[in-house]
Parts: structure tokens; C-alpha cells; sequence
């Protein structure tokens, strides 16, 4: 509430009006006004990417991003595996190895609570993990990985290659995720995002797979996605 006073002004005769001190300039009025408006639409932009995935309002269809990549790896249990045989179901891709000791074991914790969030949709949704250290992740170590995380074989696959460079080809320019190969310094440095993808094979959107709160996107656009017609 502003406040104006009755009062002298320094060089002005008896009854002049004066704004009292702290009172706000129309011209600061309008700014703070506008810097209010201006922080109100941040929070609700924030808010709403928040409870989006990508920034896509829950209300709204998922964007077809692109299509899943070619490919051709061998799961855990030693069967080939092509886009084709995921499609007609809705899945998560997500990358690791299994010898990881930086974001690895968390990111499967959250793949395996995000399983048991997938078994409700009755074998249409499932988990896949792509191994960017394919040269030491072999069928037989992903099947003891698998097991360390109750991975169900029906609902979350593991797949690995015999070529490094082919796998880190698929992830870099197929799937256009970032990944920075081993080192004599350094790792093996790759992506903690999870990506969704539909029924006819396209990327719809992503999630930081470290995040608690991506599972509860991920049930939901899933949920989305199945309701969708099969492309």
C-alpha cells in the first residue's frame, strides 16, 4: 500500500504535498510489478517441464524426436536382438557397463524400481540396457549383472556386441547420446539419460535416469504411449 503524507518539502512553502520516505516511485512501481509477473511465469514454466518430461505439458502428445537406430546385439541369454523385436511395445533404453563405479549402480537401482513400476502394463513395456563397454561385458557377465539387479528376462533385456566402436557408433549417432570412450586417465565416460520409445520404434522423449522423480514420468507417458494407436 503506498503511503503519502502531508508535509514540507525542502524549499516549498507549509501544506506542499511530499511522498514520504520508503514510498515507491511510480516508474520502480512498474518495474517491480513486472519483475513479479516475470518470476511468476519462470516458476510456472519451471513447473510445468518439471511434471513433463522434455518440457512436454502432461496434457499434451509426446513429439515423435526420431527414429530408433539399426541395430543388431546379442542379449544376455545369447539371442539376437533387432529393433524389430521390441516393436508392438513400448520401452525405456538406457546405457551402462557393468564394471562402472561412478553413476552405474545407481542408475540400475532406478531401472530395477522402474521395472516393478512397468509390470502393470502386462509384458507391453519394457527395459532395455545398452552396454558401452561391450569388449568386457559379455553375455555370461551381463547375466551375473542381471541377476545382481532381479532383472526380469521378460521385462528388461541387457545387450552387448563384439565390436566397441560399433556400439559406441549406435549410441553416438544413432541415438544421439553423449559418450567418451575409455582412456588411459580416464573411464569410460557416457549418457545417465533414459529414453522412451514407442511401439513403432520412434523416440519420443527422455529423462535424467538419476532423477527419483523420472519414474513417475516414465509410468505415465508410458501409459500414454500404449493408449496411442500403434503406428
Amino acid at each position: 500500500m503506498l503511503v503519502v503524507r502531508r508535509g514540507k518539502r525542502r524549499g516549498d512553502g507549509a501544506g506542499s504535498t511530499a511522498v514520504a520516505d520508503g514510498v515507491i516511485p511510480p516508474a520502480f512501481r512498474l518495474m517491480l510489478g513486472l519483475s513479479i509477473v516475470l518470476m511468476v511465469v519462470v516458476v510456472v514454466l519451471i513447473t510445468r517441464i518439471r511434471s513433463g518430461a522434455s518440457g512436454q505439458y502432461a496434457d499434451q502428445p509426446l513429439p515423435v524426436l526420431k527414429e530408433v537406430p539399426r541395430f543388431s546385439l546379442t542379449e544376455r541369454d545369447g539371442r539376437i536382438v533387432t529393433p524389430d523385436d521390441l516393436l508392438g511395445s513400448v520401452w525405456v533404453a538406457g546405457f551402462f557397463f557393468t564394471s562402472c563405479t561412478g553413476p552405474c549402480p545407481e542408475l540400475s537401482l532406478r531401472m530395477r524400481s522402474l521395472q516393478e513400476g512397468l509390470r502393470q502394463f502386462n509384458g507391453e513395456a519394457k527395459l532395455v540396457s545398452f552396454s558401452v563397454d561391450p569388449s568386457f561385458d559379455t553375455p555370461a557377465v551381463l547375466s551375473v549383472y542381471a541377476k545382481r539387479y532381479s532383472a526380469d528376462p521378460k521385462l528388461w533385456w541387457f545387450l552387448t556386441t563384439e565390436s566397441e566402436q560399433a556400439m559406441h557408433s549406435l549410441v553416438k549417432e544413432g541415438f544421439l547420446q553423449a559418450l567418451s570412450p575409455r582412456t588411459a586417465g580416464s573411464a569410460i565416460i557416457h549418457t545417465t539419460q533414459l529414453l522412451l520409445v514407442d511401439q513403432g520404434g520412434r523416440i519420443r522423449t527422455w529423462y535424467d535416469g538419476l532423477d527419483p522423480g523420472s519414474k513417475r514420468l516414465a509410468l505415465r507417458d508410458v501409459k500414454k504411449l500404449l493408449a496411442e494407436p500403434t503406428p
